[in-house]
């Protein structure tokens, strides 16, 4: 299920966000379509106008029956905000810190998480992702999702690396990491070499990053506690350009140099359609191992580490920001059902969408389609597409 606005009525969260000050506003003004895209032809009309505006502080006048309030300020580029059970607040900066905010609004003077080192902080890149574990307080989990800097990436622990280099604007991964919090700090900082990889460990198994935009990145638990990752396509598709591989200003033929990209996959949007390929799918795995659960629709037993294993639905341009519906799945990590997820895509020239993903194994057309409309430039191309 789908729900599409007129372009750029529904703005990107990263967009509004002021990078100094958090003030939440949410206004529920925008007008969508819902629709089953489940490759069928029925559909139902209805109208919802939804927007959720990040206000900035230095805004002075906003609407009857709302104030400009800082919860905390001193942060640089937060990309998200999340709360745990106590009320405490956790920020996350795009360069690669996360900053643990008590319940009086007040950032403690150190961060839970530095990695600014291994970070690649350029474009849309960093750290764009955070979830805390259901059971935190009890075995202090957390999750990030993040771009690698390359020059970390090819040489961290070798006689080439030098931790005040960076490499951008060249091909590189992106990571999912579990580190834990110590219990005997109050879970503030730190257990010594928890660090733990659960996709990317090596530059063959992250997700490819071949050009400067859409990571997605959003991380969140299912109703069964699985860990769900909402992954974009990582290819340019702005401005009329339409990625079908090989395009002109993206990282390909570097990725496919360093094995990053297999060669097969060079097919830049259309990575989307792939369920052997991260780009542009909801990802459901086991936050312990990191593996595909079973149940997961394209789930291979004798491979559960693969990316086909861990796909849950596909056909995404760009879901930055995600939410488990209340009150839905199941917690029986056997039953399959993780709960109805809300996926904010970030559409491309047509539509801004809110997809509604009931069940494993939706497709939700891109790049062949954007909302209800068809997108010419892709369904045009003469791009082969791997068998799976």
């Amino acid at each position: 299920m789908l729900f599409s606005c007129q372009k750029k009525t529904v703005d990107s969260f990263l967009q509004k966000l002021n990078h100094n000050n958090i003030l939440l506003k949410y206004h529920y003004l925008c007008s969508l379509i819902v629709l089953n895209i489940s490759m069928k032809v029925t559909f139902l009309f209805c109208i919802l106008y939804f927007v959720c505006t990040i206000f900035s502080f230095s805004q002075t006048t906003v609407p009857s029956g709302f104030a400009d309030i800082t919860f905390s300020s001193g942060f640089t580029n937060v990309t998200g905000f999340a709360f745990d059970t106590t009320g405490r607040g956790y920020a996350w900066e795009k360069a690669g810190k996360v900053w643990i905010i008590d319940n009086n609004g007040t950032k403690l003077p150190q961060p839970l998480l530095n990695i600014a080192e291994e970070v690649g902080n350029w474009n849309e890149h960093g750290m764009v992702g955070f979830a805390l574990h259901p059971d935190f307080y009890v075995n202090g989990y957390f999750y990030v999702y993040y771009t690698v800097d390359r020059h970390y990436l090819l040489y961290y622990g070798t006689g080439n690396y030098s931790a005040t280099t960076n490499l951008y604007n060249n091909a590189t991964i992106n990571r999912v990491v579990r580190y834990q919090a110590d219990s005997a700090t109050n879970f503030t900082t730190l257990v010594s070499n928890s660090r733990t990889v659960l996709i990317g460990a090596t530059k063959q198994t992250g997700i490819p990053v071949t050009t400067g935009f859409h990571d997605g990145g959003c991380l969140f638990f299912g109703a069964d506690k699985s860990l769900i990752i909402a992954v974009g396509d990582l290819s340019i598709s702005a401005g009329g350009a339409a990625d079908t591989g090989s395009y002109n200003g993206t990282y390909w033929a570097q990725a496919i140099a360093d094995s990053i990209l297999p060669v097969s996959h060079n097919v830049g949007s259309f990575r989307s359609q792939l369920v052997n390929s991260y780009s542009g799918k909801i990802l459901r795995i086991d936050p312990l191992t990191g593996n595909g659960i079973a149940g997961n629709p394209f789930y291979d037993s004798g491979n559960p580490s693969s990316c086909a294993s861990r796909v849950w639905a596909l056909g995404l341009r760009n879901p930055f920001r995600c939410f488990l519906k209340p009150g839905t799945g199941s917690a029986d990590t056997t039953a399959a059902d993780p709960g109805v997820i809300i996926i904010n895509e970030v559409g491309y020239n047509k539509k801004e969408e809110i997809s509604v993903c009931e069940n494993g194994g939706e497709n939700f057309g891109w790049p062949l389609y954007e909302g209800l409309s068809v997108q010419t430039n892709y369904m045009n191309a003469t791009t082969k597409i791997p068998m799976q």
